[in-house]
């Protein structure tokens, strides 16, 4: 159905408007007023369109597969869940004349990364599903949609699928290192090698890797995050020296049963070369400085100063892809969208991280590109 009303208003907003009596033609105006109320509200496409009932009954019934479509696909974020945070998103977004979905925004946000999800899945659509336009005075016209998502905390499973591995998130015990009196980090500091290049290179940075511990002591890399580009002579030494931590762990548990728990850990690549003592310095104290910007970022009046300390780090080390994220991170959620684009941009492109891929579209759109909404 939809795609013969998609015809159908293409043929409309071509065809010229002829004039009784007369010999000349005019062009239909094309109307670019956002509306809130119609004849007939936008619906989402469904089999409810093949009923012979009212409009009315037809949205209703649409609504339920429009709620069906998100919440497939609206996952709850992890950190809602760790904060037992629930509640309704709120989600508006424009459906146009010819029934594609533009210009998804957050009306309301309870937290813990619900509002994102829920944004996630309105793009998402965007891309999949071309809606039954919004009709007023017999002309398909644009339209403002508003759709609350719940989302409510289940019972969640102790464990989660990752590939070939089932990993356990609830622990009866959790795994330990007992190596080195069960310093992992300082175990690793020790053990890892500065690859064998040029030192005078002073490559210098962190990489975050998450190993998988197995109930048979065996130690895998589940992921790894080089936030600086160091390159793969980097990567090899970081994954050699966690796998080499291998039978010294004591397995994690779940009621009694030896479980395979996932492990967190930072590796810090810094050169030892004296001519590369400057570079240390400047790591160290952009480190520093990022850490304490973080720790002001938890009262929202500091903001202005927490960013200062954040530029000073980013200015130290420009190319740091963790550094990229934190102040990007931070402009996002004061709205800086153009700044965060600068900023989630350059770390994807250093680091290959895809945290924010779905929002990029949104954030980084060319200025002047959005029109003026207009009151009816």
């Amino acid at each position: 159905m939809y795609h013969l009303i998609k015809g159908f208003v293409g043929l409309l907003l071509l065809l010229p408007l002829w004039v009784s009596g007369q010999d000349t033609t005019q062009t239909v105006a094309i109307d670019t007023t956002i509306y809130s109320f119609a004849d007939e509200a936008p619906r989402f496409p469904s089999p409810c369109e093949q009923y012979d009932t009212t409009a009315a009954a037809k949205s209703q019934c649409a609504q339920q597969f429009l709620l069906d479509y998100v919440y497939k696909r609206a996952l709850y974020p992890a950190e809602a869940r760790e904060q037992n945070i629930s509640g309704t998103a709120v989600v508006a977004f424009i459906v146009e004349p010819n029934g594609m979905i533009n210009r998804p925004e957050i009306l309301r946000d309870p937290g813990g990364g619900i509002g994102i999800s829920a944004l996630r899945s309105v793009i998402g659509m965007s891309r999949e599903v071309l809606w039954r336009p919004a009709i007023k005075d017999s002309v398909p016209v644009r339209f403002r949609f508003v759709l609350p998502i719940r989302f409510r905390l289940e019972e969640p499973k102790p464990y989660v699928v990752i590939g070939r591995d089932t990993v356990y998130t609830d622990l009866t015990q959790s795994a330990s290192f007992v190596s080195n009196d069960g310093d992992l980090a300082g175990y690793l500091d020790g053990v890892i090698d500065y690859p064998d290049i040029p030192q005078d290179s002073c490559a210098t940075g962190q990489m975050d890797m998450q190993l998988f511990i197995h109930p048979t002591g065996l130690v895998t890399v589940n992921d790894i995050i080089d936030y600086n580009n160091l390159g793969v002579d980097f990567t090899s030494e970081a994954i050699d020296a966690a796998t080499g931590t291998f039978n010294q762990w004591i397995p994690a548990e779940f009621e009694g049963k030896k479980v395979t728990s996932a492990q967190d850990v930072t590796l810090n690549f810094i050169p030892t070369d004296e001519g590369c003592a400057y570079v240390v310095d400047d790591y160290s104290q952009a480190l520093r400085l990022m850490q304490d910007a973080q720790a002001m970022l938890t009262d929202s009046t500091a903001f202005p100063e927490a960013l200062i300390k954040m530029d000073e780090a980013v200015d130290l080390f420009p190319r740091d892809g963790r550094f990229r994220i934190i102040r990007g991170q931070a402009r996002l959620d004061k709205n800086m969208l153009a700044e965060a684009c600068e900023d989630l941009t350059l770390a994807r492109s250093i680091a290959l991280i895809d945290w924010y891929d779905s929002l990029l579209p949104l954030i980084c759109r060319p200025a002047g590109t959005e029109e003026e909404e207009e009151e009816e």
